[in-house]
């Protein structure tokens, strides 16, 4: 599979940490569960065969789309079923920047996938037609960053308090940081949800397990060391909150590969 991703400039720099495209040459049959990382996800498919996904729930029925899709902030996994050849590109927006171009707060897309024929109507039928004539993947990347550079809207500001989270929940209890912004628990909590989608407890949770899925993708690690390095109380903890956003403990993880550390491969 050939992958490419680049950083964006500003301005769009600030809303979006990565834009990246991919084109798998053979299908996989594999369907994969794919792991929470607190923040949105835009993929576009530059081709026309459809993509199945279904949330974690066994009951849950597929739901194909073609297009682009939106995935919002994400409580736990949901499942990705098999993909056809072909290339894919798409944009990982910042924690709580993602409704500057989006156009709708964050909150109102949790655990939703949205296609960019819903988000954007005809504009976001436009952008696929756009990209899937674009020859190449540089070319496709720019064409990219520029329409999402000429979505952004106001406000380009952070909420001070929300900014202030985001660099500090991950490693200060949420209490403590709630005290240093000035606000009451309540206010706090809509402006956090509002931008990022989670509740500021959610997203510490979820960026906690994200970094333990990024050291068990990379390399061999013991579970207990991982632990206590990236938080949590104890082996039994990271086990117990990996299975819960993962669907399997961290034995059974088997990343597609080292730069897809929230892609599952699960059957």
């Amino acid at each position: 599979m050939d992958f490419l991703q680049r950083r964006p400039a500003a301005p769009l720099d600030a809303f979006v940490d990565v834009l990246w495209w991919s084109r798998r040459t053979e299908p996989l049959a594999a369907s994969e569960h794919i792991l929470p990382s607190g923040t949105c996800q835009l993929v576009i498919a530059l081709h026309d065969a459809p993509i199945a996904g279904a949330a974690a729930k066994p009951e849950a029925s597929w739901q194909p789309w073609t297009g682009g899709i939106v995935h919002g902030p994400q409580s736990t996994y949901y499942r990705a079923g098999p993909k056809p050849a072909g290339a894919v590109g798409g944009a990982a927006f910042r924690p709580g920047a993602a409704g500057a171009i989006l156009g709708v707060p964050a909150e109102e897309l949790l655990d939703l996938h949205v296609t960019i024929d819903e988000l954007w109507g005809k504009s976001g039928r436009a952008l696929h037609e756009r990209l899937t004539s674009t020859a190449g993947p540089r070319a496709a990347l720019a064409l990219l960053e520029r329409a999402l550079t000429a979505r952004i809207r106001m406000p380009l500001l952070m909420h001070p308090a929300v900014a202030h989270a985001l660099r500090h929940a991950c490693s200060q209890p949420i209490e403590q940081v709630r005290k240093q912004t000035g606000y009451s628990h309540r206010h706090f909590v809509a402006l956090f949800r509002s931008a990022v989608g989670l509740t500021p407890k959610q997203h510490s949770r979820v960026r906690r397990f994200s970094a333990a899925v990024h050291r068990l993708a990379t390399g061999s690690v013991r579970l207990a060391d991982l632990a206590a390095d990236v938080g949590y109380a104890d082996q039994a903890h990271l086990t117990r909150e990996f299975r819960a956003f993962s669907g399997v403990p961290p034995s059974a993880y088997r990343p597609r590969a080292p730069q897809s550390p929230h892609h599952h491969v699960a059957g």
